[in-house]
């Protein structure tokens, strides 16, 4: 009786689900109670211990029992892989040391403290640190990167090495990596362990990827048997139109001249300006067109305002400040703050000046009321209060000049550049008077409206950055290359093209099903070369971007999500895209994917990588993750798809395309679930080459293990043949990229972490939140009464 509930399916997926609800309550234990509670609790307890020793001893049962190395030795190779990678996990666990080491410059130390319990580790050797280097960016307070120069002393034996982040020391066992510095910069905090299970676990990973590459060229494996029937026939969804709305603004006869001439005239002159490089606050070198679309995005979530280029109403704001305060373009998203300020409930933009009455600042009472509270009880309005002072004060930076950080400090050690209201005091050298001459002159033409006059000092700031900046400022061909990107607007445009064209394969596709007749074949071929076309679009601005920001573009949440769009459709374009319903879902994925990344809280600016992103590691670890959620994400279309046929009266049309949709959605997630593990354990091993530790229980870390499993059940559950069936496959598909979103989302923002962008206190959830969840459980319970197909077109699936 033991040895059969061991070898239980039924077994597996009950130990399976209570791993993953365990591993969920630890991250809000987490977040509310510290990283301590929530290993005190969950982690490092006898029950979730135990938990995963019976989930090992369960696989391995299911193993023996049902021979699977004899007939499908790549499933059997990645299977055992995950028990050795268990086995190296215990002896990490249980015999691995992991502690912190801090060392002043010129000091010798010989011990660790351990994190455990802190307590004192004596190491058979000791580490003096010579000297610690700090490297910053440009002009910035923020870190490029630091290194550790040290001796290492063990009895007469003495060498030098270097410990930077990405860049381990190793010596006994012990591995020695930069974690952080002491605040005055004259000392160092290396993390030190000495893991007897790395070895193991690294096999393990090893056995784990070729075993799951393999299993995707087996002949005899699942993934190849469903390639093979979906083969045998093509699959065939409606119409979304999406309005926009652009204010008008009534002008007096002044304002309104002057903006139509600034409109008309200062084009030549911005798009020179736009070429000056400009230092940003966080020390990357950019054109000034950059900037000023970054800002104008801010300030407005608009590309453009009033007919103008950014880099046109940058250089308006700077020369003509009074005039342009009384512009609207300052972004409110509440009709309550709106009536705070006093203008129209309906008024999404409004003036500088609209904030104040004389010299009150209408905002400043409520405002201190919103920073009081914490972000959990912060509603919708107290948000729009924060972030709109945000951008008044990005806009009061923008009239005085400051963001204008264009005049490089001649002979500067840290490669500072300076605005206007610097120049004059900080910058002494022979051409210092006609710098500041040149820039008095330079704003007084664009307030003169002389932009013939304006262009010619232009070419003064040119020279001036090409004599004392040339070294970190980006060539020619970079900037050119750069306003380019800008210009293009790819991405944005591109979101629109998706949902056209992700509607109109919907409307083919799911003409297919109820009028074979008029929707044949000869749509495909141009209806897959629009597609193609978009992804050729997609991929080159993914290749400009990379150039631009000069790393590769999945670094931060808007790049990522470009990314993920992108992924949705490479794989369905290589290998699926006879079938429509499959092509049409990965293209309205991208398209909602696409619609996400230019949602206003998402800021698609570049910036510099902090030190430990640096990594060849991590580059391929987001690559493949981020690969797998495009993939999961069109699993979840395609459940979505046949639930709505599951609405419909089965019929034999019906029902195959059922069949088919079930087929396609399963292949789609043996690809994800693949990516989504190869992923996760790179990770594992760029965090361990990177700080020491393969798996820390970081709340992303723990939800994309619980991902990993709920996508195991899903793929798990027709073995139950009981319990599986079409529909069921479809709710879950559709339902489990939930957690693929918590993984995503919801620990970027709701959760504290290494991974987080967020504080630790949750903010609200969006309305559109429940009311996708209300639609999702609609479809599904719509979708009820005719779930059930006959039992031969179950088995030709299962």
């Amino acid at each position: 009786m033991l040895m059969k509930i061991l070898c239980s399916y039924k077994t597996m997926l009950f130990l399976l689900s209570f791993l993953a609800l365990g591993a969920a309550a630890a991250t809000f234990i987490e977040n509310d109670f510290g990283t301590a509670s929530a290993r005190m609790y969950v982690y490092n307890t006898w029950w979730y211990e135990a938990l995963l020793a019976a989930a090992c001893l369960n696989l391995a049962s299911v193993l023996a029992r049902t021979r699977m190395y004899l007939v499908h030795r790549a499933k059997f190779l990645f299977h055992v892989a995950l028990i050795v990678i268990l086995l190296g996990a215990g002896l990490t666990r249980y015999f691995g040391v992991e502690g912190v080491m801090k060392i002043r410059e010129n000091a010798t130390v010989d011990f660790i403290v351990s994190n455990e319990k802190s307590d004192i580790i004596k190491l058979p050797f000791a580490l003096k640190l010579n000297d610690f280097v700090l490297e910053r960016y440009y002009g910035s307070s923020a870190p490029s990167s630091y290194e550790s120069n040290v001796t290492v002393i063990d009895g007469d034996r003495r060498f030098d090495d270097t410990i930077a982040m990405n860049r381990t020391l190793v010596y006994k066992g012990y591995k020695f990596f930069q974690t952080f510095y002491d605040p005055d910069e004259k000392g160092t905090i290396l993390s030190v362990t000495k893991d007897p299970g790395t070895e193991v676990t690294y096999v393990g990973y090893a056995l784990l990827f070729l075993g799951l590459m393999l299993n995707l060229f087996d002949p005899k494996s699942r993934f190849r048997i469903l390639i093979a029937q979906a083969q045998k026939s093509m699959l065939s969804l409606v119409l979304l139109l999406i309005s926009t709305q652009i204010p008008l603004f009534s002008q007096s006869d002044y304002v309104q001249n002057y903006l139509n001439e600034h409109r008309e005239k200062s084009l030549e002159v911005a798009n020179a300006f736009g070429k000056v490089v400009v230092q940003s606050r966080m020390g990357r070198m950019k054109p000034f067109d950059t900037l000023a679309q970054e800002v104008l995005y801010k300030l407005s979530g608009k590309s453009t305002l009033e007919g103008m280029s950014p880099t046109q109403i940058s250089l308006g704001m700077l020369s003509h400040p009074s005039l342009w305060k009384k512009q609207a373009m300052i972004q409110t998203k509440t009709p309550k703050l709106r009536a705070l300020i006093g203008i129209a409930s309906d008024q999404k933009l409004a003036s500088f000046d609209d904030f104040f009455d004389g010299y009150r600042y209408k905002l400043e009472t409520e405002l201190q009321k919103a920073l009081e509270m914490k972000p959990s009880h912060r509603g919708a309005y107290e948000n729009d209060l924060i972030k709109t002072d945000e951008r008044l004060s990005i806009a009061f930076m923008l009239y005085q000049g400051v963001l204008f950080k264009i005049f490089p400090l001649p002979n500067d050690a840290h490669r500072t550049w300076v605005a206007f209201e610097s120049m004059f005091t900080q910058i002494n050298v022979e051409e210092s008077q006609a710098l500041q001459e040149s820039s008095t002159a330079f704003i007084e033409a664009l307030f003169a409206r002389d932009y013939d006059k304006a262009l010619l000092h232009v070419d003064t700031f040119t020279r001036f950055q090409n004599r004392y900046g040339a070294d970190v400022m980006p060539s020619k061909t970079h900037i050119n290359v750069e306003i380019f990107y800008n210009k293009l607007m790819l991405f944005e445009r591109l979101t629109l093209a998706y949902m056209a064209a992700g509607c109109l394969l919907l409307c083919v596709a799911f003409g297919r099903v109820f009028a074979p007749k008029f929707f044949t074949c000869r749509f495909d071929r141009v209806l897959f070369g629009v597609v193609v076309a978009l992804f050729a679009l997609h991929t080159f601005g993914l290749v400009l971007r990379w150039y631009v920001s000069a790393h590769a573009p999945f670094s931060d949440t808007y790049e990522s999500i470009v990314y993920i769009a992108w992924s949705c459709l490479l794989f369905c374009m290589l290998f699926l895209r006879r079938f429509l319903f499959a092509l049409a879902g990965s293209v309205m994925m991208a398209a909602i994917f696409m619609f996400t990344a230019h949602l206003g809280h998402i800021d698609p600016e570049i910036t510099n990588l902090v030190p430990v992103l640096k990594s060849f590691w991590l580059s391929v670890h987001v690559s493949i993750i981020t690969a797998s959620y495009g993939f999961l994400a069109l699993g979840c279309a395609l459940g979505f798809f046949t639930l709505i046929l599951f609405t419909c009266k089965p019929s034999e049309s019906i029902v195959r395309h059922i069949k088919h949709l079930t087929l396609i959605n399963e292949i789609t997630l043996i690809i994800g679930l693949s990516l989504l593990v190869i992923g996760n354990f790179l990770g594992g091993v760029w965090a361990n080459e990177s700080w020491g530790r393969y798996w820390g229980w970081d709340p992303k870390e723990t939800w994309a293990y619980i991902s990993i499993i709920v996508y195991t059940i899903i793929l798990h559950v027709r073995l139950l043949p009981k319990l599986y069936s079409p529909y069921l496959f479809a709710v879950l598909s559709l339902l489990g990229f939930s957690s693929i979103v918590m993984t995503y989302f919801g620990v970027n923002f709701y959760l504290a972490g290494k991974h987080s962008y967020a504080s630790g206190d949750p903010v609200p959830v969006p309305f559109w939140v429940y009311a996708c969840l209300a639609g999702i459980l609609a479809l599904i319970v719509a979708s009820y009464p005719h779930k059930t197909l006959k039992k031969e077109d179950h088995e030709t699936i299962v």
